[in-house]
């Protein structure tokens, strides 16, 4: 199958959602019901694209989810590690999968202690650690040649099946068995055609995983192959499976992805093996039959048939066909037929469940975990119908919308990969440097003095000359207010353009937040403390790039939280609290920024054993201590190799952590400050842009340099003499070991260990900056925050105000 095939796309979006479902499921507590279909889901789709070793693994697991579900095995702490283990060996597999199309096998281990959980002994948790995700290989030029040599022969086996016997000798001397076998198969196959498929979908992956062309399709006919398998689902017969995957090769080996998405949605109701995919498989089989019998192959969902009086075909359409005999029951009993979507939130349809149960009948569910239809029945009057939603969902995240059945349906989403998206924003931060680039040109006083230069020319030469010189003077403003004209037009075209391309690389803060209580759960069943999360602002949606920098220091914010801050339970009790801790997350969008804190009720920050910490360890002076207010004191926990544990443990005492927390809000060009009380909890809060990538920064120079400071840390710009007396200022030269000017202005930036008065040479403009990606060689600079380009297409340092 080649590598942007749509089943293929299909199968990476959708299992990552899968196993994100998973791991926030068995973490937390979700409904068995969904992880069961998710995992289901995931061992279904694994089969279509021909991967034996996820499906495996998913199978196993599916069948352990099967008896939690059905009131015969308990889902206690010791199975959901057993669980856990599986999505994080399933993760390993498909990223082998995607990244260097293997299939690889599950361990035997974890597949004997799933079956020993199934079977009711006890499995060995420590026996399966998900291991290490195998490293990106790099391309091996002979097996690049070998696969484009495959790729440019497949048209010819067609005609000349026989030539395989020599590509099938190559594929072994290349170490590719399989592929070997599938030359092997192609002389004297029963169904060339599908044996030409199959090869097919192999080149593929080897194309794919060597960057070469896609292969060719051929030229052939379905016919054959649907009509066996249209016999096959009238009588019932036992190798309906092989036929559809029959079909589902010739498919491919012809380029019909409608006529392979069929053949698979036969394939995989065959393959489940359960009572109620073989129902499912019969209540379809006229439908199924008649798309396989059709001139042109199409998908099921394409083929209406009459609806049943009274439905509508708005409805018909609307609906499920197998909701359609229930539907007309409901119209004609006086009920109305309702569309509610879930949101993204994993507890959407935990929300959904007693709301549903007031207001009528559920009559089929539609769509993408991710924007799940649900149609219900209900005689129940819109406004109280409205109010009841309100009522169970205030926020309206989990309940996202409620409309008629045949009113046009909340607007569509759509998949895109993210390599296509990166080259959009690539290609926008190009346009902007073009565009920076022609306003300074425009703005350039070398072009207004020229132009003046030319009129006084024009005054000292005689008339002839001067009317000549004057004629191409006035051409020459015209087109410089032309093009100042343009310029302000793309500016704002880009600001709107900018606006446009973050909403494509954004992603719930729900995304960030799904993996914590796993952490949280080991982390405190590991210290005997007992705690709850609670997040605020899933639904906020927050850069991609951002998201991905917070990623480990919201690890760390937990890991501190539940080692240092909360208090073990009879300690907390002691003080008068609850048991239970709590540690609440919250993300919030404001104007031009981003708020996430995550905080605890726990023991507070005590300052002076910090203080004594830092003493101890020669990192201030006790002088210098005594004069410390609460933001310094809170400062020193962010310093590399600073703890306040006096023995190492699992999670705490190395001094790795805060240092970590700081450094990631410093790369995205915002900060961290601590708001702690003494027995009462601490709170951390990180204050962002809205993005990662895209910063807006003051442009200063130092010694005919220029550089650039974060303008979220720029607190005012004054001239050298505005500074109070005895204040102390410090040279941008001198943090650079840059030769001494004269400073024209001070710029003062807030940190939290105190205010920084910065002396540059001269004052440049505010700006946006686009960061790329650092050199290794800066990357561990203190000071050095990131590397821009400005728009005549100089590089620029950002710098880290924290860090001078």
């Amino acid at each position: 199958m080649e590598a942007d095939d749509p089943l293929w796309e299909e199968f990476a979006a959708e299992t990552a959602e899968h196993l994100d479902a998973l791991e926030h499921g068995l973490a937390g507590d979700t409904a068995i019901d969904v992880l069961f279909r998710a995992m289901h889901s995931l061992k279904g789709m694994s089969s279509a694209i021909g991967a034996s070793g996820l499906a495996a693994l998913a199978h196993k697991a599916e069948d352990v989810l099967g008896l939690a579900r059905g009131g015969k095995l308990a889902l206690d702490s010791h199975a959901r590690d057993v669980l856990l283990q599986a999505v994080d060996e399933l993760r390993g597999l498909r990223s082998a999968l995607l990244d260097q199309r293997q299939d690889r096998q599950p361990p035997a281990v974890l597949l004997a202690n799933l079956a020993a959980l199934a079977e009711g002994r006890p499995a060995d948790t420590e026996a399966a650690p998900p291991g290490p995700e195998p490293a990106a290989q790099s391309v091996d030029p002979l097996r690049a040649t070998i696969a484009s040599r495959f790729a440019a022969e497949f048209p010819r086996l067609q005609g000349e099946p026989e030539a395989a016997r020599a590509l099938a000798h190559a594929a072994r001397e290349a170490r590719l068995p399989r592929l070997a076998a599938l030359y092997d198969a192609v002389p004297g196959a029963a169904d060339p055609l599908a044996a030409l498929g199959r090869l097919r979908r192999a080149l593929g992956l080897l194309q794919a995983a060597t960057g070469g062309d896609p292969v060719p399709h051929l030229a052939g006919d379905l016919q054959p192959a649907a009509t066996t398998l249209a016999a096959a689902l009238d009588a019932g017969d036992a190798s309906l499976r092989d036929l559809a995957e029959r079909l589902a090769a010739c498919a491919d080996a012809v380029g019909d992805d409608q006529a392979e998405a069929l053949a698979r949605q036969i394939q995989d109701l065959a393959g489940r093996g359960s009572a109620e995919a073989e129902a499912r498989l019969k209540e379809l089989a006229e439908a199924f039959r008649s798309a396989l019998l059709a001139p042109k192959l199409s998908p099921l969902s394409e083929r209406a048939r009459p609806p049943p009086p009274p439905l509508t075909p708005g409805l018909a359409a609307a609906l499920p066909s197998s909701a359609h005999p229930r539907a007309a029951a409901a119209l004609a009993s006086g009920h109305r037929i309702w569309r509610l979507r879930l949101g993204p939130l994993p507890t959407a349809e935990t929300i959904a469940e007693p709301f549903l149960a007031r207001v009528g009948e559920v009559l089929a569910s539609a769509g993408p975990p991710d924007a799940l239809d649900i149609f219900v029945a209900s005689d129940i009057p819109a406004e109280e119908l409205a109010a009841l939603r309100a009522e169970a969902d205030p926020d309206g995240t989990a309940l996202a919308d409620l409309a008629p059945a045949d009113a046009p349906p909340p607007a569509p989403t759509m998949r895109v990969r993210q390599d296509r998206i990166d080259a959009v924003i690539a290609l926008e931060a190009e346009l902007r440097a073009a565009a920076l680039a022609l306003g300074d040109a425009l703005a350039a006083p070398q072009a207004q003095a020229a132009l003046d230069d030319l009129a006084a020319l024009q005054a000292r030469l005689p008339t002839g000359s001067a009317l000549r010189v004057g004629s191409a003077l006035e051409k020459l403003r015209a087109a410089n207010g032309v093009a100042a004209r343009a310029s302000q037009r793309l500016s704002i075209a880009l600001g709107q353009l900018d606006e446009a391309v973050i909403e494509l690389r954004v992603v719930p803060f729900a995304n960030l937040a799904m993996r914590l209580p796993r952490v949280l759960r080991a982390t405190a069943e590991s210290q005997g403390k007992q705690v709850s999360l609670e997040v605020r602002g899933e639904d906020v949606q927050i850069d991609r790039s951002l998201a991905d920098l917070l990623a480990d220091p919201l690890l760390h914010l937990v890991r501190n939280a539940v080692d240092h801050g909360i208090e073990p339970p009879a300690e907390r009790i002691g003080a008068g609290k609850p048991a239970t801790a709590r540690l609440l997350l919250t993300a919030e969008r404001l104007p031009g920024r981003l708020l996430v804190s995550i905080g605890d009720d726990g023991r507070g920050i005590d300052d002076s054993a910090v203080l004594a910490r830092a003493i101890d360890r020669g990192l201030v002076t006790p002088d210098a201590a005594a004069r410390l207010g609460a933001d310094e004191i809170h400062a020193l926990l962010f310093l590399p190799g600073f703890s306040t544990r006096e023995a190492v443990s699992e999670t705490s005492g190395r001094g790795v952590g805060l240092d970590v927390v700081q450094d990631a809000a410093r790369r995205a060009g915002g900060a961290v400050r601590v708001e702690s009380r003494l027995g009462a909890g601490t709170r951390f809060v990180l204050d962002l842009p809205l993005t990662a990538a895209i910063q807006p920064v003051l442009l200063v120079e130092a010694a005919g340099h220029p550089y650039a400071l974060p303008a979220g840390r720029v607190e005012a710009v004054v001239r050298p003499e505005q500074l109070a007396k005895g204040q102390a200022i410090t040279t941008l030269e001198s943090i650079l070991h840059l030769p001494p000017v004269e400073s024209s202005a001070v710029v003062l930036l807030r940190r939290p260990a105190g205010a920084l008065a910065l002396a540059v040479h001269r004052l440049g403009r505010r700006t946006d900056l686009l960061l790329k990606p650092l050199h290794p060689a800066l990357a561990g600079t203190p000071g050095v925050g990131g590397v821009g380009v400005l728009g005549n297409g100089d590089p620029v340092l950002l710098l880290e105000p924290d860090g001078l």
